[in-house]
């Protein structure tokens, strides 16, 4: 399958996904998490989770570039990782304008004030309502599908990781499983559509 099909394959089960999930079952699985906000699910879920920090990703990432490009002239692999960077990058900057848009309460305003859904066009300092999509996940479904890409035989193992991310968000009661599938679908097209329309040099080689 090719990387344009999968994007409209990826984008129409994704919103099923966000649909059917919508309500009831982000409900049932935030409370399922909040009732075992005190056993050992919630320090391991807060660990797994720092692995959807882009911060670290973005960091990394520059470094390992200025030394291939400037240290080791390894143009090959510079080239990679700086698409790396971007794609990193452009989904987090994706993300953003999309928490303002829909404005949804996180799992734990549920339980402190009884608020669930979007409200829509959501201050920026309105942290309690950037619940959708999930931030962390949409870094790690774009970590994932840019190393998938560079390096395709890991590939399985890299789509568990960021799947473990996107679990850890919905087990610290930041995110409903609907912002979790929105994260991972705006991670993974994003990716794709940079992968398709960027000019970078690693495609050609």
């Amino acid at each position: 399958m090719n990387p344009k099909t999968l994007i409209y394959v990826l984008l129409g089960i994704g919103t099923a996904l966000i649909i059917l999930l919508y309500g009831p079952l982000d409900i049932a699985a935030s409370q399922w998490a909040y009732d075992r906000r005190d056993t050992w699910l919630k320090p391991l879920c807060v660990a797994v989770s720092e692995l959807g920090v882009i911060t670290w990703w973005l960091v990394g990432a520059l470094l390992l570039w200025f030394y291939l490009r400037y240290r080791a002239g390894n143009r090959y692999w510079a080239d990679r990782v700086r698409f790396f960077f971007a794609a990193v990058a452009a989904s987090g900057l994706a993300v953003i304008p999309l928490k303002l848009l829909f404005g949804k309460a996180r799992p734990w305003m549920l339980y402190d004030e009884n608020r669930y859904g979007f409200e829509w066009f959501a201050a920026p300092n309105a942290y309690g309502l950037h619940g959708f999509p999930s931030g962390h996940t949409t870094t790690a479904f774009a970590v994932a599908t840019a190393l998938a890409l560079i390096v395709p035989r890991f590939a399985p193992a890299f789509f568990v990781g960021a799947l473990m991310v996107g679990l850890s968000r919905i087990g610290v009661l930041f995110h409903y499983p609907s912002d979790v599938v929105a994260g991972a679908m705006l991670g993974t097209i994003s990716t794709l559509l940079l992968y398709n329309f960027d000019k970078i040099t690693f495609k050609r080689n």
